[in-house]
């Protein structure tokens, strides 16, 4: 005689085993299946059929674990965006105050304003280089990896900010405005080539991710 509950218990071990591990999704689809057969059922449909009705319209393990595969590098795709966006809109930030005094301050001489300005612009073509991605960067599909990556570009930031800051400034004599000219292509440069890192490794996998999944 056949067992709804043992067929039900045989889907979710081929779930299971498609990849579909994840309790939630694996819950909800056990919901449909059940509805789905109640409906087959209440239409006439015996229980043996109706249950091989439902298994079809929710679709096959391959075909199911192919289409929450797709979900998953959609939102793995969005959040990577949304963090590109956020880094982008923090380093414009950070390079607002350099920008605005080296164009306003009347103090400063014509050489240490083109220098300053160059360090911004410096600063922004290595983000803009990062922006482009594509083959410049390896591919790192690994998020976590890349994650620590950028990370240990962060540290390694910090360690030269703070051997900037007590072993080279104090060797030096500078006036204010040389200071910071030196300041800026110390600190924001450096921020540059990590944030177009950090941008190009993003675009590299997700460029990649795009061209497996078409």
């Amino acid at each position: 005689m056949f067992n709804l509950d043992q067929a039900i218990s045989e889907w979710r071990k081929q779930m299971l085993a498609a990849g579909i591990q994840t309790p939630v999704p694996l819950e909800e689809l056990e919901c449909h299946l059940r509805e789905e057969i109640e409906q087959q059922m209440k239409s006439g449909t015996n229980v043996p059929l109706a249950f091989e009705t439902a298994v079809r319209v929710i679709g096959k393990a391959n075909m199911l674990k192919l289409e929450f595969k797709k979900v998953e590098e959609t939102k793995e795709a969005r959040a990577s965006k949304r963090s590109q966006i956020a880094l982008i809109f923090s380093l414009c930030m950070f390079l607002l105050p350099f920008t605005a005094y080296f164009v306003f301050d009347p103090e400063l001489t014509s050489g240490e304003r083109m220098f300053g300005l160059a360090a911004v612009a410096t600063t922004v073509l290595f983000l803009y280089i990062g922006h482009l991605g594509g083959r410049l960067f390896p591919v790192i599909l690994n998020r976590q990896v890349r994650l620590i990556t950028g990370l240990s570009g962060c540290l390694l930031y910090v360690v030269w900010v703070t051997v900037f800051v007590h072993v080279v400034l104090p060797r030096l004599d500078f006036t204010e405005s040389q200071l910071f000219v030196a300041i800026c292509w110390a600190w924001t440069v450096p921020v540059g080539v990590l944030g177009g890192l950090i941008l190009g490794l993003e675009k590299a996998a997700l460029k990649k991710a795009a061209m497996s999944g078409s």
